[in-house]
């Protein structure tokens, strides 16, 4: 009875998955429009060509982007996809980063502070784990992944 009733939570939860998953719009390219002149793309072409560039212009038939070497039209009939460049946020959340760790060594060292009342130097653990806490977070921030492509358009 116990597995008939696991078996029908599983079903209904991939059931549940499979609904909320849209199928991919042939229509996708009206999404290109939308990007701001000047946004950096990478376009793969038929024969396992790409291409790096700031957008230029969307039409219905092409899509105009400067490249690295030259000015190119592309034909939406050549072109499989499409990716766009997102804005990095590494500064921010380097800063995150800062202040979450300095808080948690800061909370660390309070603790061990309370556990040490009255020794020879009280505030010895805030004023050692509060930096070590700051540098550890900072430098997760600096590390964490930002920005990066994102796919706008794929041929049907």
């Amino acid at each position: 009875m116990m597995q008939v009733r696991i078996v029908w939570l599983l079903f209904a939860a991939l059931a549940g998955t499979a609904l909320a998953q849209k199928p991919a719009s042939p229509e996708r390219w009206a999404k290109l429009s939308q990007l701001a002149p000047g946004a950096e793309v990478r376009v793969f072409l038929s024969g396992d060509r790409s291409l790096r560039g700031f957008l230029q212009k969307v039409t219905p038939d092409s899509l105009a982007i400067n490249a690295t070497t030259s000015q190119e039209t592309l034909a939406r009939a050549d072109i499989k996809k499409v990716q766009w460049k997102r804005k990095g946020h590494r500064g921010r959340n380097t800063l995150i980063g800062l202040g979450i760790g300095a808080g948690g060594g800061l909370a660390v060292g309070a603790g061990l502070d309370h556990s040490n009342a009255g020794g020879w130097f009280p505030n010895l653990g805030k004023a050692i784990f509060a930096p070590v806490g700051a540098v550890i977070g900072t430098v997760v921030g600096v590390a964490m992944p930002t920005g990066g492509w994102r796919e706008i358009y794929r041929a049907p």
